[in-house]
């Protein structure tokens, strides 16, 4: 409140209340009731008062019921504080020539959403979530202008070892396992000549397979010299399934020209199959290390 009394004094009075005492509510609907002027010391006169009522931020439709006598309501104000984005409306009453007489309560009806109680620590909430991710992009980026070398040359070598990787799988789906098929029918197949077609396809596929298996790995431990003694592991593990491949096509050899009795290629059969089983595990194991 500002008012001013006999000998041009002006002084400001403010104080805090519990609301209940003053302000009522159904819904969104509230009632604020407070008095315009009050008692300040016996027989006061007061030639002019102001009353600044300061609402949350967000309430409209704004009714005001007068006490019995002749106050002005002037040009509403806005007031920004800690997190308002478009300000608290604040209202502004003004009369003259008062006593004790005109203590008497103004009443205020306006509307508010209780769900803007939310709205101010919902926005605390998100400016630290976007604080934080923004910390965790800038942290992430990478603003040097200079080529990391290092960096690149790990990414060229996770390259060619998923490249390695894919031959030596290629190698087994196309090339051992077609072996393996091409054993199991060379007795019931007698053309001897797309026998040695389908033989000759896959030797040509092997060597082709084989030499690009090489060139990667050539060029793995050329980035990576940390890497030739687990490269050359796979090598020798290649190299033993290509011995046991070299003994599967010709056991498929014998078997296609009768050379070799039922029990005998039965037993053989077995034999060799176990033995390309395990190399074949010992290659995912050189694999999974690399």
């Amino acid at each position: 409140y500002q008012r001013r009394v006999r000998g041009n004094t002006k002084y400001y009075i403010g104080y805090n209340v519990p609301s209940y005492e003053m302000l009522g509510s159904n819904g969104n609907q509230y009632k604020l009731e407070v008095p315009f002027v009050d008692h300040s010391y016996d027989n006061m006169v007061v030639d002019y008062a102001e009353l600044r009522v300061t609402l949350p931020e967000g309430c409209s439709d704004f009714e005001v019921a007068y006490p019995d006598y002749e106050i002005t309501r002037e040009a509403d104000d806005l007031v920004k504080t800690y997190l308002d984005t478009f300000g608290r409306p604040v209202l502004v009453f003004t009369a003259r020539n008062l006593e004790e007489s005109h203590i008497q309560n103004i009443e205020i009806y306006y509307k508010f959403n209780s769900l803007m109680l939310y709205r101010e620590p919902l926005l605390v909430v998100n400016a630290f979530l976007i604080f934080f991710v923004l910390v965790i992009i800038i942290v992430r980026l990478d603003f040097s202008i200079a080529v990391d070398e290092d960096s690149e040359a790990r990414q060229r070598v996770a390259y060619l070892v998923e490249e390695l990787f894919n031959l030596v799988n290629k190698i087994k789906n196309t090339v051992s396992d077609e072996y393996v098929e091409l054993l199991k029918g060379a007795r019931n197949n007698k053309d001897a000549k797309a026998f040695k077609a389908s033989k000759k396809e896959l030797e040509v596929l092997y060597k082709q397979l084989l030499e690009e298996c090489a060139s990667v790995s050539k060029k793995i431990v050329s980035f990576a010299p940390t890497l030739t003694d687990r490269v050359s592991e796979l090598t020798r593990r290649e190299g033993e399934r290509k011995s046991v491949i070299a003994s599967v096509a010709a056991l498929a050899d014998k078997v296609q020209a009768d050379k070799v009795s039922r029990s005998a290629y039965e037993s053989q059969e077995s034999a060799v199959l176990s033995k390309l089983y395990t190399a074949q595990s010992n290659i995912e194991d050189a694999l999974a290390v690399l």
